[in-house]
């Protein structure tokens, strides 16, 4: 008899043990992941023919954090890969896309030399190829950039440290985050931006490889202290905005995608992206409201 008891009282303690173990993992399963897993969500960064956050691997960052640029979205400059699809040659680049002006429609023309023109129009419809390189380009000095090692072309860079003195002597302290870039950079901007901001999004604030103005020399991205070195559309509503849009003509240069003038230009307002076209040219152009391809419809 008390034989059979301990047998009960044994097999009582073994149900009560299982169901504490039961118990505990389906406990353990609802539990939250611990705060030391990763974060896999991607942060779009923004930015059009700005964007800042890839470079020529032979262009080295500046070692100073506090000096790197951060995009239209406000988020710094990353390593991110690119998108595993990469736009290319074969694929062409108006597959799965818009072939408007505020899509990549077919290229009219592809140029594969440098003539030296100053009004040199490269957008969605005048291309250039892989392999185009412009000439007379120039180291920039480190002093004027958030990035080590960037090329302009000479003309162009005379005219901007006259601009970038004179707005010195104001007390305007401008750099440049961007200015010549190669066709696989721009290939990376864009993967990138089509990654993290959808392929709509992208195509009016991101150039397609080869059809982004940088490849010229003649372009530059200026940002500021006062924009903590990144680059914001409300740029112009700042003291250093204000002036550049008011005087940037005066050295050459012009606000290449003006406020309004999307359905153009195929790209969103961006108040720090200069082209350098020449005095004259730029002050017929901010004086009289025109675009790039305006004015050259007009000579």
């Amino acid at each position: 008899m008390r034989k059979k008891a301990y047998m009960i009282c044994f097999i009582l303690i073994l149900i009560v043990c299982a169901a504490l173990v039961i118990g505990g993992c389906g406990v353990r399963q609802a539990m939250p992941p611990s705060g030391d897993d990763k974060n896999d969500a991607v942060e779009a960064s923004g930015g059009g023919e700005n964007v800042v956050d890839a470079q020529d691997t032979d262009q080295e960052k500046k070692p100073a954090d506090s000096e790197k640029p951060s995009d239209s979205s406000g988020s710094a400059g990353t390593d991110e890969k690119p998108a595993a699809s990469a736009p290319d040659k074969n694929e062409g680049p108006s597959k799965g896309s818009d072939r408007s002006i505020l899509g990549i429609p077919d290229a009219i023309d592809i140029r594969a030399e440098d003539d030296g023109n100053l009004l040199v129009i490269v957008n969605k419809y005048h291309a250039v190829s892989k392999d185009y390189k412009p000439k007379n380009l120039v180291t920039i000095d480190n002093r004027y950039g958030t990035w080590e090692n960037m090329e302009m072309k000479d003309e162009a860079y005379k005219a901007y440290k006259k601009m970038y003195k004179d707005a010195a002597d104001l007390g305007y302290n401008l750099k440049l985050c961007s200015a010549m870039r190669s066709y696989s950079t721009q290939k990376t901007l864009y993967e990138n931006a089509v990654k993290n901001q959808g392929r709509k999004t992208a195509n009016i604030r991101s150039a397609y490889p080869g059809r982004s103005e940088h490849h010229t020399g003649l372009a530059i991205d200026v940002t500021s202290a006062s924009m903590g070195w990144g680059l914001r559309q409300d740029f112009a509503d700042y003291p250093d905005g204000q002036w550049i849009d008011d005087h940037c003509h005066e050295y050459g240069f012009i606000i290449r995608y003006p406020k309004g003038k999307t359905d153009i230009t195929g790209y969103d307002y961006e108040p720090w992206h200069l082209r350098y076209v020449g005095v004259d040219a730029a002050t017929y152009i901010m004086e009289n409201h025109l675009t790039l391809e305006e004015y050259v419809e007009q000579i």
